[in-house]
């Protein structure tokens, strides 16, 4: 009788295991970075703006960025502008669930019709501390 229970107590523990284990990458998956890029483009009067959203709940901090230009050529990227951060740029720390906004105005206007842009798309390289690699995301084209 006795290893009847013993088997019952068993099973309860696995599924109980597996439940735990089941929540735990969940949770994971739930708070794994994410970021979305969307833009604002205006006029030259008003100015364009590029939207960073974090998605997730973990601060990130953007220690760089680079908006680029690139085309597809054969099977390769190549890149045909980039403009940086300022000099003066210090961290940008976005909170979880949170958003902030790069302006181009006045001299840091770009234009981004079809006939300026041609072949090119926008992308947005970001630099996040504690990543090795940066991260890169399509903003138009």
């Amino acid at each position: 009788m006795t290893g009847k229970n013993v088997d019952y107590l068993a099973l309860w523990g696995a599924a109980l295991s597996s439940l735990l284990a089941v929540v735990k990458f969940w949770e994971i998956w739930r708070n794994r970075r994410r970021v979305e890029i969307s833009h604002s483009f205006s006029s030259p009067e008003i100015g364009n703006e590029v939207i960073i959203r974090n998605l997730g709940s973990t601060p990130l901090i953007i220690t760089n960025w680079q908006l680029i230009w690139r085309h597809r050529y054969w099977f390769r990227w190549k890149q045909s502008a980039v403009m940086s951060a300022d000099e003066d740029f210090t961290d940008l720390k976005l909170e979880g669930h949170s958003s902030k906004t790069i302006p181009f105005r006045e001299e840091n206007y770009f234009d981004w019709g079809v006939s300026a842009l041609g072949e090119d798309r926008l992308y947005l390289r970001l630099h996040i501390a504690g990543e090795a690699k940066p991260i890169l995301r399509k903003v138009y084209g």
